[in-house]
């Protein structure tokens, strides 16, 4: 088996990670603390925070909704 190491947990890095695990070992790395890259949620305090860069994401196909299931079933 070979392994991998994917830098970064924004929408491609958790892509790519999702992907190559299937056949694969992974390591995912991300300088912040954690994962989601632009699309992260940014905690100011218990009761308050923001989403930092992408806004949103709707998954309108099933296909798209299901991928997104499995990414957050992993903790991509």
């Amino acid at each position: 088996m070979n392994r991998y190491c994917v830098i970064g947990s924004g929408i491609s890095g958790a892509t790519i990670a999702n992907l190559l695990s299937k056949k694969h070992s992974i390591d995912l790395f991300d300088k912040a603390r954690g994962p989601g890259g632009r699309s992260s949620f940014k905690r100011l305090d218990k009761a308050k925070g923001f989403d930092h860069g992408t806004q949103y994401i709707s998954p309108k196909s099933l296909a798209f909704k299901k991928f997104i299931n499995i990414l957050i079933k992993k903790k991509y």
